[in-house]
């Protein structure tokens, strides 16, 4: 996407990015490259109590079996924020490569 209808879409000037698009069971995720103008940040996590978008929550069916091939991926599993709160749940915290938080939940049942 570039020029002038992306430019005012996205309120930047002299955009050009890439766009992906990920989807599976009726959900879509887009992933944006910027080539121009870039980024901004240095991809830290946002705090939970900000105001906007903090985290995305999945659900997974082996979460123990994800954390190594999210590894290799460039995400980054947060370990101390994995807890278990009841028999057959399990929930951590880890990042994308460019620092949004996604809690991933493992949970029996529907």
């Amino acid at each position: 996407m570039k020029g002038d209808p992306a430019a005012a879409l996205l309120r930047l000037a002299d955009v050009s990015l890439r766009a992906l698009y990920l989807e599976r069971d009726g959900v879509r995720i887009e992933l944006l490259h910027y080539d121009s103008p870039g980024h901004e940040g240095d991809g830290s996590p946002r705090a939970m109590n900000r105001l906007g978008l903090t985290h995305l929550s999945l659900r997974v069916d082996d979460l123990d079996a994800l954390l190594a091939p999210l590894e290799a991926c460039g995400g980054r599993i947060l370990r101390d924020t994995r807890i278990e709160p009841q028999p057959g749940t399990k929930v951590i915290f880890a990042t994308d490569p460019d620092g949004t938080l996604v809690e991933l939940v493992q949970q029996p049942g529907g």
